[in-house]
Formats: C-alpha cells, sequence, structure tokens
C-alpha cells in the first residue's frame, strides 16, 4: 500500500458548463463543479427528533427485493429486480437547476423513456408524482397515494434530449439527441441473483445515488459498503467504478467538490487496482491510496467509515476520521484537515450525499461497473 498525489483529471467543468449541460449534466460534472446551491433536507428528517444508530445488518438493497425494511409494516422498500425511485436517484445535482425541464444537452429517463420524481410542493403533506419526457416537458403531475408502490425502473439511460455541441476546458463534445451516453440496470447472476450494472461512454461521472434518505450529514454518517466487480469487457482505457461520498464547500473558493471514494480503478496501461482517495478540489488536498492489485470479474466488498468522538474518543470535537476497507480488511485511514468545516452542516453545500459512480477519465470506450449488496448504516432519526 502506498500513497501517492495525483494530478486532477483533464477537463475540469464550472457552473457555467453544469447549466449548460442541462439535468444529468450536474450528475456528470458535481466531482468538479461548483455545486454550491444548498438542497432542502428531505422531509422525514424533522427538528425534535431523536437519533439511533441503525444496527447495520438491514441492506439498503441487494437488488433482489431486500433492503430497507419498514419495521412498521414488516416490509421491504426494495424491489426484486428493479430500482426503486424512492431508493435511487440517478440524476444528483438537479437542484442547482432552476427548471426541472432538461434544458441542456442531456436527460435521465427510464426504459418508458420518462423521468418519474416524488417530491413535496410547498406547503403540501402528500408527495406528489411528476413524470417528465426525454425532452423534460412535464407530461402528468398527481398525487401519490399513501401506501401505494413506487414506480421502479429497470434500467435508467443518460441520453441525448437535443443535439448540441457542448464546450469545457476539455474541448468540444457533440451530444446527439436520442445517443445514449450511459445506462444503468440490473442484470441476473446466477450466483448473486440481480446486480447493478452501470456503464458509461461519457467523460466524467455518472452514477445512482442513495435516496433514501438523500443527505446524510458527516455526523450521522457511520458505513457505506457494496460488492464490486470491473469486467473483462470494459473497454474503457482509464476509469473508476466507487462508493462515494460527495458534498461542496461554498466557503472556500470557488465552492467545488470535497469527496471521498473506495473502489475499483483501470489505469490506460490495463492495470486494475483498488483504490480509495479523500480529495478537496478547492485547496487541491488529495490523499491517494492503492490498496493493492485487483482481478477483473473478481467481486470485492469495499467498505469506509466515518468516525467522530460519539465513536472514538480520542478524537476532538472537531475532528474525523475515514477508515478504508477492503473485504473486511482495514487497509487505510485518513483525517482530512476540513473535518471541522465538514462537521457544520451550515458550512457544506450540495449534499453530502451517497453515490455508486462510474468515472470515466478519458473518452475512449465504455467503462462498466457492476455492484451488489449495498449497505448504508447511519445515524437515524426516529421519533
Amino acid at each position: 500500500m502506498r500513497r501517492q498525489e495525483i494530478p486532477f483529471p483533464r477537463g475540469k467543468l464550472d457552473r457555467r458548463d453544469f447549466l449548460k449541460l442541462g439535468l444529468s449534466g450536474a450528475a456528470l460534472a458535481c466531482l468538479n463543479g461548483g455545486c454550491e446551491t444548498k438542497s432542502s433536507p428531505p422531509s422525514a428528517y424533522q427538528s425534535g427528533e431523536v437519533y439511533e444508530l441503525t444496527d447495520g445488518r438491514t441492506l439498503y438493497d441487494d437488488f433482489d427485493g431486500n433492503g430497507n425494511l419498514q419495521t412498521y409494516g414488516n416490509q421491504n422498500l426494495a424491489e426484486p429486480g428493479r430500482m426503486s425511485s424512492l431508493l435511487w436517484d440517478s440524476s444528483e445535482g438537479a437542484e442547482v437547476v432552476s427548471d426541472l425541464g432538461a434544458t441542456g444537452l442531456l436527460t435521465v429517463v427510464n426504459e418508458d423513456g420518462e423521468r418519474v420524481e416524488y417530491r413535496r410542493r410547498q406547503g403540501e403533506s402528500q408527495e406528489t408524482q411528476f413524470v417528465f419526457d426525454s425532452e423534460g416537458r412535464l407530461l402528468r403531475a398527481v398525487p401519490h397515494i399513501p401506501g401505494r408502490l413506487y414506480h421502479s425502473s429497470e434500467r435508467l439511460v443518460w441520453v441525448g434530449a437535443r443535439t448540441g455541441q457542448f464546450d469545457s476546458q476539455k474541448g468540444t463534445l457533440s451530444i446527439r439527441k436520442g445517443n445514449i451516453y450511459g445506462h444503468a440496470e440490473l442484470q441476473p447472476s446466477e450466483t448473486r441473483g440481480w446486480v447493478l450494472k452501470l456503464t458509461s461512454s461519457l467523460p466524467h461521472l455518472m452514477g445512482s445515488a442513495l435516496a433514501y434518505p438523500r443527505e446524510i450529514a458527516f455526523s450521522d454518517f457511520r458505513r457505506l459498503s457494496a460488492d464490486i466487480m470491473v469486467p473483462l469487457t470494459a473497454t474503457a482505457r482509464d476509469f473508476f467504478g466507487a462508493l462515494d461520498f460527495h458534498t461542496t464547500i461554498p466557503e472556500q473558493p470557488p465552492g467545488k467538490s470535497w469527496v471521498s471514494d473506495i473502489g475499483l480503478h483501470k489505469y490506460s496501461n490495463g492495470e486494475l487496482y483498488l483504490f480509495a482517495q479523500c480529495w478537496n478540489v478547492n485547496a487541491g488536498n488529495r490523499s491517494y491510496f492503492h490498496l493493492g492489485k485487483a482481478k477483473f470479474n473478481t467481486w470485492y466488498n469495499v467498505r469506509q467509515d466515518i468516525l467522530t468522538r460519539r465513536e472514538d474518543p480520542t478524537l476532538k470535537d472537531t475532528e474525523l476520521r475515514i477508515e478504508y476497507y477492503v473485504n473486511g480488511a482495514l487497509k487505510e485511514t485518513e483525517m482530512p484537515p476540513d473535518s471541522e468545516i465538514l462537521l457544520d452542516p451550515e458550512r457544506t453545500g450540495w449534499g453530502p450525499v451517497r453515490l455508486l459512480i462510474n468515472y470515466v477519465v478519458e473518452a475512449e470506450g465504455e467503462g462498466i461497473v457492476y455492484f451488489d449488496n449495498v449497505m448504508g448504516v447511519y445515524r437515524n432519526r426516529v421519533k
């Protein structure tokens, strides 16, 4: 294992690029871009409630119908062979766009060519189901009936909403209406049941966010883990798949991302490595860890824990420690110099959110990564 400092990938996108790409472009650019806008906290999180740490024995989603067990009804919110829109959001960053219609070049749709969202309108207690077409036009908005299943998708597709040229610091990228630039879908595995496959041919970040709940404060975050695998069929020269914990720090100009990742990285020389990184893009501080050489077509369990003084009394109130694990073995630790900022939710911006990501560094070939048995342990609020 060794730590090294490596340069930022070429082609950083700023906030203007963000808005030009549109709804899904926010997801692609947020690793580099200035996502300063703070989204509204989920309605399930209200003051006056108390905390407990989830036991971690219930999966977030194994894609086989197990996950998010609701004890009051003894039912799993996860659905076999489908991605519940209540549990997964594949266009993170949409809150920075004033119009939820895809005025930019990209959008995210399901297998029916529709984007489905559930949210509460201002002053309303009941959720509304909003359905948009592939070009961002609102098709319908109807109240969601309590107790009725949420819409779920077999496949989510990043698709060109219109034809145009996108100019970034990396150069000009042509987007064609109707062309698919990435997708997430569930595939059956003989030994594992259903697994999540993320495929991307477009440089920069694509992925699916854990949306139940969507935002997790650093002081509430305890653990994120999943099984991960990169197949030999992945043709992208340089890409990585990872578990990503992501926010922005607006008070540090230019208010760009802070991120912690652990996963698999395929390099341009064809080698595959387990890696972890903790990165403040504002300050340029980046700790990058090689956690060992990996094999293609092989599953690894990767995990990152965040510990505060609550879990480790040797830490100060203003300190946190990140621990990175592979197959249950502790591989590396990091104490971010920005801990005091990260622990204060008033000082962070977009997020913090948890994502499964596929980040293509070079625009050549397809990056492919599989995920299974996602687990999210966090300090939950209960009445």
